[in-house]
């Protein structure tokens, strides 16, 4: 089921089934913002990355002794259990409450809630996450949204770009052929801080850059100055991401990595989560804005 929130500029739709955003459009243009699902091509839009990011190592977690099955990407995408509430025309939140079903994946007592509000030209989606549990929690959370770029005979892939804050040497860190993350690192091309995209550029899968110094990019046609602006605030790491030549780039804020190929699956041993403090919370946001 489809979700919708207004305002005078932009409507949103959102998915009950993970909470993913499915569409984001101008009104006085109708421009669509979110990359319409093809599944021949890849069969999400916008996934909540929530409490892994990425492959886990063996598919699982161990927690004193005993195993959890984790999927990629954790337990939030493709699930209808999220409970939905709309607050105004222009908010919305959807929730997960800990259960004896995300018990047998994820070893915590919580309460994670993505929320959805549109201000102005903007779309800012935040994750509210509570450890009600009576130990630590550590855990990943993320955006994955695939933002649209319009492919027509006038319009290739190489039009557009990735346009960075500040110009810096991009490093990425590589997935390995098991889909964890290696201790690999590629030399990504860029200049004046500008990435541009083609049809190769993700031919070995995403680019992950790790503890950046940055906290927004933006996704434009390289003629022009304005485009799509994400703003990710205290995310210390970034992944881009597209199926070679598709008509879309994924915009990924990662508080969080995919696991390494040496890495433990003993879940407080995970060298990149987060940890909450027993009964405490977190919250994080990502923020699109449509120049």
């Amino acid at each position: 089921m489809l979700h919708t929130i207004e305002n005078d500029h932009l409507i949103c739709s959102i998915s009950s089934n993970g909470a993913e955003i499915r569409s984001l459009k101008h009104k006085s243009t109708g421009t669509e913002y979110i990359w319409q699902i093809d599944n021949e091509v890849w069969g999400s839009s916008a996934p909540v990355l929530f409490p892994a990011i990425g492959k886990i190592k063996d598919d699982k977690v161990l927690h004193k002794g005993k195993a959890y099955l984790m999927p990629k990407h954790g337990i939030i995408r493709y699930n209808d259990a999220l409970h939905f509430e709309q607050q105004s025309a222009s908010q919305c939140t959807f929730t997960l409450v800990s259960s004896e079903e995300t018990l047998a994946q994820y070893p915590y007592t919580f309460l994670f809630t993505v929320a959805f509000e549109l201000t102005e030209q903007r779309l800012l989606m935040t994750y509210h996450i509570e450890n009600k549990d009576s130990e630590p929690m550590p855990f990943a959370c993320g955006g994955h949204t695939a933002y649209a770029c319009p492919l027509d005979q006038h319009t290739a892939l190489s039009d557009y770009v990735i346009e960075f804050p500040k110009s810096i040497d991009l490093k990425a860190d590589t997935l390995g052929a098991s889909g964890l993350l290696s201790h690999h690192k590629s030399d990504i091309e860029s200049k004046n801080g500008v990435l541009p995209l083609s049809n190769t550029l993700f031919n070995d899968d995403a680019l992950i850059f790790s503890n950046i110094d940055y906290n927004w990019v933006r996704l434009r046609k390289k003629e022009d100055k304005k485009g799509v602006v994400v703003r990710f605030k205290d995310y210390p790491h970034l992944a881009l991401w597209s199926k070679p030549a598709a008509d879309y780039v994924c915009i990924e804020p990662w508080l969080g990595l995919p696991d390494k190929e040496d890495e433990s699956i003993e879940m407080t041993q995970k060298t990149t989560l987060k940890t909450i403090a027993p009964h405490s919370s977190f919250s994080i946001a990502i923020e699109t804005e449509i120049e």
